[in-house]
């Protein structure tokens, strides 16, 4: 799932780069419900192994 899309690209004295990203609406609620969903089911499996101790 492409979320982002890069909008500038700047190269410090030192060589670090900074990228900026701009998300997409459309991408924006499809991602953040993915994370919710991973991190629910993450939260339920770290629940019945605490249990099951």
């Amino acid at each position: 799932m492409r979320a982002s899309q890069p909008r500038a690209a700047l190269q410090a004295d030192n060589g670090i780069h900074t990228l900026a990203l701009v998300i997409d609406e459309d991408q924006h609620r499809p991602l953040a419900h993915y994370c919710h969903s991973v991190l629910r089911r993450l939260k339920e499996h770290y629940t019945a192994r605490a249990q099951a101790r």
